[in-house]
């Protein structure tokens, strides 16, 4: 090809090239999240935690994988780390952002020459702790040090670009000594523990909301809207791992000094007690959301064996109740319902202490979720005196210097009535994110979020554990202040066996190593009601995130005084020992459940109005189960004085004291029949009236509580009265009269001997003085006086 054809060659591929660049997607920008091409994952760290007694390199393997819509070409990694993490705020900062803070580890290595779409590469990287002569990570004395994973490539129709990079925290609780022939030698580095860290770890043992809701106690067998809790109790379910971590951190064998055991404390969701209980007696799983029909659970015996295991480890473990399903008490507090908070705050360690036959620590309010507000304080004050523990206040950086921030763990008081004792919210969140469905707690502020779903579950558990060592292994700004440190993941936490192991594991090692030293929430409960502070610290208004709406409020405020005025009028049912309050209980819980921060928050509210809606149905059924019979409708008085049949029926499963209210019209007087019992089934009444008019009328007859709850339909009777009224009292009155004089006269002739025509059956004889009158014609004589 020469000449014309060439150039016209040349003119054409050139305009290919740019119509070709013209339509291409931008290139790879320097930040890794503009355009995602790959993804790395860091699948292991070797050594996790790094102590003395460690290998002196640490070792990163990984994954990367190719997720974008192209090829990806010269695909390389390099380890870079940073400084040790000084404050607990850059426990979350250092995970996400810019880079600036890192530094090279070496060279970059290739580990695919070309990526296709779906295509992935493993990787493995190593680098010394501390060298004077080879590329390291430059750790030199113990502490929390930020490392990265960069991975460089070239996609199509672009440019070598950073593509992607995984962040992660290496703990070092001390260093190992390093030393060979081409290495100066250096003796280990032990941590200070000097000022050990008082340490209290709260283990939760919750689940989300499972009960159907709408089911009034007594229903058996219970029904759970699915079978999920059955494979979560069963070994290796996420329940199972928790209980099975905890019973192996603190048995003799491998707490012998107990250290752990006087650390930990349960931290137990009476919601989860109640439902796993009620599976020990066999259960029912919904088909389907609206539940029309079931089948039988799979989980009796997984639940009996847990909760006996949990019994077991109760019986020398602490243990506290959490609120009642996790349940938002700053909605609970907009409520403004005093039954339904004691049931959320109050109860709860009773419902822990009957069912694991123990007696729990009292007074201590758990907030593994959500913010402390002004609202939610007031509703556990009015409770009575009690520590809250909840997450403090952290951001990025330090309103007041600019610098990065450290959460204050000081106990504050908010009202003459709470202290708090607030744990660091950037370490709890750390917790939290553990696991294969990480989360991040509402209380969290925006600017310490990381990329939770980006990051692998390794890497997660590596923050975890480097945050819960981190104030262990900074230095006290004052040697003679005590430092204090409260662990509390989320109520619904959901780590992995392995992660649930891992945390507990640290915990035994800051214990056992002298960096900590336990600290029972018995004695957090204590302290905080010691500390005198003259302060009143404010607290927020509202929730920022994860709040419910003012439409549950309202369903919630509506339905909970209806069922409680129901519930004052119930009584116990002698037969089953069934009585009003425990048959109501689980509807009112319902209301709790439904108000749950272990469901997501965008769809709180959806979730929320859906199990109200159930249960405001059932509530609304239950008082329409109190009526009265009126088969017939129409009724006729023999007399003024005929009582009034009627016929009351309850369908509830206990009795329930009701009252008559009868619409009389004019004319008609109804007796008060007082308060009546009203057992299951039927009652036969008859009222007592009097009605003074002859007419047909309609009467209105209506039931309800002694607290004034209507019940049931009020029934319209038709009435026909056959009384006279006046007139026939009039009549009979005279009637009485005549006859008494009647009476008088023909007793005063037979006292005087004289015969009363009344006696007589023909003419009266006549008298002496007159002649017998002339007998009629054709009639004979009665001669017989003459014989």
């Amino acid at each position: 090809m020469s000449g014309p054809l060439a150039a016209l060659s040349a003119v054409i591929a050139a305009l290919l090239l740019v119509l070709g660049a013209a339509g291409a997607p931008p290139a790879a920008a320097g930040e890794p999240d503009s355009t995602p091409f790959v993804r790395i994952r860091v699948d292991r760290v070797t050594p996790e935690v790094v102590t003395t007694s460690s290998v002196s390199v640490v070792t990163v393997a990984g994954t990367v994988r190719n997720v974008g819509d192209r090829p990806v070409r010269d695909v390389m990694v390099r380890l870079e780390g940073a400084g040790a993490v000084v404050s607990s705020a850059g426990l979350r900062t250092n995970l996400t952002g810019t880079n600036d803070q890192y530094r090279p580890v070496g060279t970059f290595t290739t580990v695919a020459e070309e990526l296709q779409r779906g295509q992935e590469a493993r990787f493995t990287l190593s680098a010394p702790l501390r060298s004077a002569n080879q590329p390291a990570l430059n750790v030199d004395r113990p502490g929390i040090y930020p490392l990265l994973v960069n991975v460089n490539g070239t996609p199509d129709y672009g440019e070598p670009a950073r593509l992607d990079d995984a962040r992660f925290l290496l703990p070092v609780t001390g260093l190992p000594k390093t030393g060979s022939e081409s290495e100066p030698l250096a003796g280990a580095v032990a941590p200070d523990i000097s000022h050990p860290v008082r340490l209290t770890m709260l283990w939760p043992l919750a689940d989300r909301p499972r009960l159907t809701p709408g089911a009034p106690g007594g229903t058996l067998p219970v029904r759970l809207a699915d079978d999920d809790l059955a494979s979560s109790l069963a070994p290796g379910g996420r329940l199972d791992a928790l209980l099975s971590a905890a019973e192996f951190a603190t048995s003799p064998a491998v707490d012998g000094g107990g250290v752990v055991n006087r650390s930990l404390c349960l931290a137990i969701d009476p919601d989860l007690l109640v439902t796993v209980n009620a599976m020990t007696g066999g259960y029912m799983v919904a088909d389907s959301p609206e539940g029309a029909t079931s089948h039988p659970g799979t989980g009796q015996a997984a639940a009996t064996t847990w909760l006996e295991r949990l019994r077991r480890l109760a019986n020398h473990t602490c243990v506290a109740a959490s609120p009642y399903a996790q349940a938002d008490l700053d909605t609970l507090a907009r409520v403004g319902d005093p039954g339904l908070d004691a049931t959320a705050v109050s109860r709860p360690a009773d419902i822990v202490d009957r069912i694991l036959r123990v007696t729990s620590t009292r007074g201590a309010v758990l907030l593994g979720d959500g913010r402390l507000t002004s609202g939610a304080a007031d509703l556990i004050g009015a409770q009575g005196d009690a520590v809250v523990i909840a997450g403090g206040d952290c951001a990025a950086q330090d309103s007041g210097t600019g610098a990065s921030a450290t959460a204050d763990l000081t106990p504050r008081r908010v009202s003459p009535q709470l202290v708090v004792a607030p744990y660091d919210p950037a370490v709890g969140a750390a917790l939290a994110a553990m696991g294969t469905d990480p989360v991040a707690p509402t209380y969290l502020d925006g600017s310490l979020a990381t990329r939770l779903h980006h990051d692998s579950a390794l890497a997660r558990r590596q923050n975890a554990l480097g945050s819960m060592l981190w104030r262990a292994l900074e230095s006290p700004e004052s040697p003679d202040t005590p430092r204090d440190e409260i662990l509390m993941p989320p109520a619904y936490w959901k780590p992995r066996a392995d992660d649930a192991q891992a945390v507990l594991t640290t915990l035994g090692t800051a214990l056992r190593s002298g960096l900590a030293v336990p600290r029972s929430l018995t004695a957090v409960i204590d302290e905080a009601r010691g500390f005198t502070d003259p302060l009143v610290h404010p607290l927020p208004a509202e929730q920022a995130v994860g709040g419910f709406g003012p439409e549950i409020v309202a369903g919630i405020t509506g339905d909970i005084a209806r069922l409680w005025g129901l519930t004052a009028a119930l009584t116990t049912d002698v037969r089953t020992g069934l009585t009003g309050e425990a048959y109501t209980a689980p509807l009112a819980e319902d209301m709790l459940r439904a108000l749950s921060q272990s469901e997501p928050p965008d769809v709180r509210n959806g979730l929320a109005a859906q199990r109200l809606g159930i249960v405001g149905n059932t509530v609304a059924d239950l008082i329409g189960a109190v009526t009265i019979v009126n088969p017939a409708g129409s009724y006729t008085l023999a007399t003024e004085h005929s009582p009034l049949p009627l016929a009351l029926r309850n369908d509830l499963a206990v009795p329930i004291r009701v009252r008559l209210y009868v619409d009389a019209p004019p004319g008609m007087t109804v007796a008060d029949v007082g308060e009546l019992e009203l057992p299951p089934g039927y009652l036969p009444l008859r009222v007592p009236v009097e009605v003074r008019v002859n007419q047909r009328f309609a009467v209105d007859v209506a039931l309800q509580t002694p607290g004034g709850l209507a019940l049931g339909e009020s029934a319209r009777l038709s009435v026909h009265s056959n009384a006279y009224g006046m007139v026939l009292f009039l009549i009979t009155v005279t009637a009485a009269a005549v006859l008494t004089v009647l009476t008088a006269r023909r007793l005063w002739h037979r006292f005087r001997g004289q015969p009363d025509r009344a006696d007589l059956d023909g003419p009266l004889p006549p008298r002496p003085d007159h002649p017998h009158p002339p007998a009629a014609a054709g009639t004979p004589l009665d001669r017989s006086e003459d014989r």
